[in-house]
């Protein structure tokens, strides 16, 4: 290498290290040890920058002699850029569900009820994306977001920097040495310039979701269509995690129609005079709960493996069950202490509905989260059931607990309640191994799926029917879906979130590994020293402790943090208006107002479980809209400003007006319950 080539190589790398330690420290770090461990002689170098007498960059592999581009590596980023087009196929990832609907389809859709159809509130617009921006036949505008998939030596990253001029660029690179010689040829620090460049580099899966998550929330109404470019060197196994994060997205998992149900539906428990309960206040003291042994029971496969060693050890725990077994447990005669249940569809009521005489959970309590379904409640004894609050916060001090299974949400009471034993049965989060079945025969919805890992890369990933391996809890690996892998991270993030010192929990289940759980075989358990429990005195004794931490209705305070939430509704909808009645002579104009109507409905402060509904419901139109806006191919710009405004704005009206007017229902209900306590 020749001394000024030398030279500009190693600037550009005290270039490039300055730019990570002020931006990137956490990169820069992993970048020093390296650089220090290669100085004192603890890493050998596999690779070797070397500058051709071609006079291009190359790099060498030092235990093979292979090269890493073997050609012109000036020509090869070139050949890079020049493959990169703006059709919305090929090497791109979808970030929505592709819906075919039909215009008389999405007429009747729209006329649904808000808070019941997801689609009420897009039918419209998707119809109209999918006639005028069909991906087809249709190009785009631009690529506002990009990702690189190995960095090589980066100049195909600065060549394709230089044709798009992209907002945000994600770059993904496992080889940490191959990284650090890429610093040596490409001056990361003038992309940032121009771009939110967001490294991945050498990750964990942990860490690399934190990075996904990064780049998936800047700008995320570019993220429709993303493509990418996969330099060939580097493996594909981000590109299936990337898919497997697309379809966990919450917008698409649990989106905003369920969560207006599910932040409203409290106000219909309290209407009803429920009790709400404050595991803030709960002492376990007295009533000893958290010195007893207590036995989760779940749905999943390996319940129905261990019911002849439930039936003999039953009666040595606190047994918390969740409702697709409840019929089984009545049929085995398992009373259950605790029942949990968090769901608030209809579908729900089938588990329930099989129980034949509802008199045998006469001394059991409900725990439920305020999502439930009124009509799920009503079969069990009103003042043996106590809500807690989720995606709302209408009780001052209260706390919430989400989940997004009824699973994990059961083991969290277990650690809010203070047990310090507790045993997991059914809790797989994974097939059965043999059979292939979701669920214990008793749930509704069992399944079957084919043991075999979803290996295709492909533009679209349907998140209920992805089969991958994950670590098992007896096992070196076992087979799941993205469904039951995405329930398990939420069991992980509760256990780190919930789980104290003095808390053990032991994994019976035949399924996944759960983190910071003991997997334990149920055979060898050492249970034989626990003692049959007085069921009949603890109920009364948690009933009581419970009762003490409970409250009905709400008081005079949260009625007024009511009335403020009504305020802010009046607000949204203020902006709402303005925007309709603001001129878009341009394409341009109605583009830049697009974003400064829903930054200004964001910062109006109010309440953020409303924020949120809002900031779901545009992740879920926002893709369409603005995949429209960046469509070439569209001439007629101002039809379709006016079919955008005509199908989004009303519908994000009849959101805030829903929210708002059920509010106020509940309002008078409280002044007129005072009005008759006077």
């Amino acid at each position: 290498m020749t001394d000024h080539i030398t030279q500009a190589a190693i600037t550009t790398f005290h270039t490039n290290l300055l730019f990570l330690q002020e931006n990137h420290p956490a990169l820069f770090e992993k970048i020093s040890s390296l650089n220090l461990a290669i100085e004192k002689g603890y890493h050998s170098e596999r690779y070797s920058l070397e500058y051709t007498e071609a006079g291009y960059f190359d790099v060498l592999e030092t235990e093979t002699g292979r090269w890493l581009y073997g050609t012109d590596s000036r020509k090869h980023a070139e050949l890079a850029a020049k493959s990169i087009d703006f059709t919305k196929e090929g090497n791109l990832f979808e970030t929505f569900y592709n819906i075919d609907i039909s215009k008389e389809a999405s007429e009747t859709i729209s006329k649904q009820d808000i808070s019941q159809s997801s689609m009420a509130g897009s039918a419209s617009l998707i119809y109209y994306a999918n006639t005028y921006a069909s991906k087809k036949n249709t190009t785009m505008k631009k690529l506002y977001k990009f990702i690189f998939l190995g960095t090589g030596l980066g100049l195909h990253i600065t060549e394709i920097h230089k044709k798009l001029h992209s907002y945000v660029y994600l770059i993904i690179e496992d080889d940490l040495e191959l990284f650090r010689l890429s610093l040596f040829v490409t001056d990361y620090r003038r992309i940032a310039e121009e771009a939110i460049v967001i490294f991945s580099v050498f990750e964990d899966d942990a860490t690399f979701d934190h990075s996904l998550k990064q780049f998936f929330e800047e700008f995320f109404f570019y993220n429709h269509y993303l493509k990418y470019f996969n330099i060939l060197s580097h493996s594909d196994q981000k590109l299936r995690t990337i898919q497997h994060f697309i379809a966990r997205q919450n917008h698409l998992v649990f989106n905003y129609a369920p969560l207006i149900t599910s932040t409203l539906r409290p106000l219909e428990h309290l209407r009803n005079g429920y009790r709400f309960f404050n595991f803030n206040t709960f002492d376990p003291n007295k009533c000893s709960i958290g010195d007893k042994p207590a036995l989760l029971l779940a749905a999943g496969p390996s319940f129905q493996k261990q019911i002849p060693w439930l039936q003999k050890n039953h009666d040595k725990f606190i047994i918390i069950a969740v409702p697709p077994l409840l019929s089984k447990l009545e049929e085995l005669g398992i009373k259950p202490d605790i029942i949990t249940h968090l769901d608030g569809f209809d579908p729900a009521l089938l588990h329930i509905q099989k129980i034949k005489d509802f008199s045998f959970f006469d001394t059991t309590i409900c725990l439920f989260g305020s999502f439930t379904q009124p009509r799920l409640a009503n079969y069990f004894k009103k003042e043996n059931i106590y809500f807690i609050e989720g995606t709302s916060a209408y009780k001052e001090g209260f706390g919430r607990l989400t989940s997004s299974n009824i699973g994990s949400y059961s083991l969290a009471l277990m650690l809010l309640l203070q047990i310090k034993s507790i045993y997991l049965l059914g809790l797989d989060f994974a097939l059965d191994q043999e059979s292939g079945h979701t669920h214990s025969d008793t749930h509704s919805y069992s399944a079957k799926k084919e043991l075999k890992e979803s290996t295709e890369i492909g533009e679209t990933v349907v998140f209920a029917e992805t089969v991958i391996k994950i670590r098992g809890n007896f096992a070196d690996e076992v087979f799941t879906t993205l469904v039951y892998d995405d329930m398990r991270r939420d069991c992980n993030n509760i256990i780190q979130v919930l789980k104290t010192a003095d808390s053990h929990i032991y994994n019976f289940s035949d399924g996944a590994y759960i983190d910071e759980t003991i997997p334990t075989d149920i055979h060898d358990a050492t249970t034989s020293s626990y003692h049959i429990l007085d069921k009949e005195a603890f109920f009364t004794e948690l009933k009581t402790s419970l009762d003490s931490s409970s409250e009905y209705y709400l008081k005079p305070s949260e009625i007024t943090a009511l009335e403020h939430r009504i305020r802010y509704c009046n607000a949204l909808i203020s902006i709402l208006d303005t925007h309709l009645h603001t001129p878009h002579p341009t394409l341009d104009h109605f583009h830049y107002n697009l974003l400064t109507m829903f930054r200004n409905l964001l910062a109006e402060s109010g309440d953020e479980d409303i924020a949120h509904i809002l900031l779901l419901y545009f992740q879920y139109v926002s893709g369409y809209l603005f995949d429209l806006i960046n469509t070439k191919e569209i001439d007629s710009t101002k039809k379709m400003i006016k079919h955008i405004n005509k199908a989004i704005i009303p519908q994000m009206k009849r959101i805030v007006e829903y929210i708002r007017d059920t509010l106020e229902k509940y309002r008078k209900f409280e002044a007129e319950r005072k009005s008759g306590e006077d």
